[in-house]
């Protein structure tokens, strides 16, 4: 779907944005709207999947050209109709897998993704997806990645970031080296590694989460392809020549000040930069991520929040009410 029919779609819809993703209340169902190659819905239900209610799910929904794209545990994932089968607009296809799902015996979750407990009353985008939770609870979560992010920026240090980088990416090299070496085989799923670890190293030793952490994940990164190539200099040092570590330790230092042989790296190691940046393209979301940014998804969760259950009828029979604080 086009990113303006998307659009369309939700505003038909009365959805919210949260990031890449809708969500609301369609016929009393939380649901979350996410467009990729199709447009998938997801749901919270009250039960794990059963076959009985997947088999009954899936031949009301092939009459729309829909079926169950997924459904782990109580979240439950439905793909678009197909438009050849569509027997009404994209928003009636919502509203029909809400009513589906209701003549299939399952009903919205209710249980808080924080304190695990029911008896919610408020509906937010949290752990994924649009659904139940305790206003107090969510309310206590933005209150800790505000704490967080401000702890971060006053106690972090970028000294033990670096330092957390560089270990998590030695770390992330070694399936890398492992293959090469070994297999002769190089992967580019192993490359992702590299920036990841670094990522994780550095917040692990607790580097300051803001921009640095995706800087210094990708500087470690392409450092972490140098020191690939070198390991594996040491290596069939080691496997050609018979030399002992000690050895190979001892001319290392010269090979590092040899500017000839940096170059000759840099020339062909373009295979595996490629696949490095790869790694980052893959994990970008990720590492660039900061507390900043996690305690400002919070606070956007806080504010979508909308009163539901008791609360909901509450708020509907006192319109002063309305907000869910």
């Amino acid at each position: 779907m086009k990113a303006n029919e998307f659009t369309l779609l939700a505003q038909q819809l009365g959805l919210n944005a949260f990031g890449q993703f809708f969500c609301g209340e369609v016929d009393g169902w939380p649901v979350t709207l996410n467009n990729n190659q199709l447009t998938h819905l997801r749901f919270d239900v009250d039960q794990p999947r059963s076959r009985e209610a997947a088999k009954k799910i899936e031949a009301s929904l092939k009459t729309w050209g829909g079926k169950v794209y997924s459904w782990v545990g109580n979240v439950l994932w439905l793909s678009a109709g197909k438009k050849k089968k569509m027997q009404g607009s994209d928003a009636d296809y919502v509203e029909f897998c809400a009513y589906v799902l209701s003549a299939a015996g399952l009903r919205p979750r209710d249980c808080c993704p924080y304190c695990k407990t029911g008896g919610c009353d408020a509906l937010s985008f949290v752990k994924g997806g649009y659904g139940t939770v305790h206003y107090r609870c969510l309310q206590e979560a933005a209150a800790r990645e505000r704490d967080k992010a401000d702890s971060n920026l006053q106690n972090g240090s970028y000294f033990l970031g670096v330092i957390g980088a560089f270990l998590g990416m030695i770390v992330g090299s070694v399936p890398s080296f492992l293959t090469i070496a070994f297999m002769e085989m190089e992967y580019a799923v192993l490359f992702a590694l590299i920036p990841l670890c670094a990522y994780f190293g550095y917040k692990l030793f607790r580097g300051k989460m803001n921009k640095a952490a995706l800087a210094v994940s990708i500087v470690m990164a392409f450092l972490g392809v140098f020191l690939l190539y070198f390991e594996m200099i040491a290596f069939s040092a080691m496997k050609e020549y018979g030399l002992s570590f000690g050895e190979v330790m001892s001319f290392m230092p010269e090979l590092l000040r040899d500017g000839e042989l940096w170059a000759d790296i840099l020339t062909h190691a373009l295979q595996e930069f490629l696949f490095m940046g790869l790694g980052i393209v893959f994990v970008w979301r990720l590492i660039s991520s900061t507390a900043a940014d996690s305690a400002s998804n919070a606070s956007a969760a806080l504010q979508l929040a909308r009163p539901y259950g008791s609360r909901a009828q509450a708020a509907a029979t006192s319109p002063a009410d309305e907000s869910a604080d």
